[in-house]
């Protein structure tokens, strides 16, 4: 029995280092314990759509949004972020992990909008960020992992943005309420000197604080 158990482990041993990974089974059952993460097929997800579900999205995007952008911008916005599969997977696993050091349990992906320049357009084009977030009080809060494993604690995606001069007010229906702004200047520098009320926040014990959790490296695919 002993002699089976060493040329198991032996023949998984050469087929991680020449295969670059483990079977199914072992790595549900053992792969979180090396960083590994990956999961089995349980057939069609509740989130997976009909063809008529996509078409009636596509249509009232297109009666809703692509005219008045066209008026505010000159040309038509982004309508696709392509993100590369297998690099997704890889922040998928990094983040997993360091959620899992920081004794964080990771509830979703969000994806934020953003404008990024491309080519020249006078405004950018429309751009996706993502980052995980997790449940506090009931409620879906977007946090930072690689922030919040070295801290080894919550860190999350507001407290971020703050020690970097801007307000997030997406977390939850109280704070979109509460800091909606006219000009919809987010600036908490600006806003503050305008204020007299301007101080800087300190980034004690958040060493390499420019890293974030965020992801976004994809291909920005505008109308052609």
């Amino acid at each position: 029995m002993k002699e089976q158990n060493f040329i198991t482990r032996l023949l998984r041993a050469i087929r991680n280092l020449f295969g670059g990974g483990c079977d199914c089974e072992e790595c549900i059952e053992r792969g979180p314990e090396q960083g590994i993460f990956c999961y089995k097929d349980e057939g069609r997800t509740k989130e997976m759509l009909t063809y008529p579900e996509i078409i009636e999205m596509l249509k009232k995007y297109d009666d809703s949004r692509i005219k008045p952008f066209e008026q505010a911008y000159g040309y038509e916005d982004t309508r696709m972020n392509i993100f590369n599969f297998d690099q997704f997977k890889k922040y998928l696993g990094h983040i997993e992990n360091l959620s899992k050091k920081a004794g964080i349990r990771i509830s979703g992906i969000s994806f934020i909008y953003g404008a990024k320049d491309h080519d020249g357009a006078e405004y950018g084009y429309n751009s996706l960020l993502y980052l995980p977030s997790t449940i506090v009080n009931g409620k879906e809060v977007l946090f930072d992992p690689v922030q919040s494993a070295k801290r080894g604690e919550l860190v999350t995606f507001k407290e971020m943005l703050e020690r970097y001069g801007y307000q997030w007010i997406y977390d939850n229906a109280e704070d979109y309420e509460q800091g909606k702004r006219k000009d919809n200047n987010y600036d908490l520098k600006s806003n503050q000197v305008k204020s007299g009320e301007f101080r800087m926040v300190s980034n004690d014990g958040f060493g390499q604080e420019d890293e974030s959790g965020a992801g976004n490296w994809g291909s920005i695919k505008p109308p052609y």
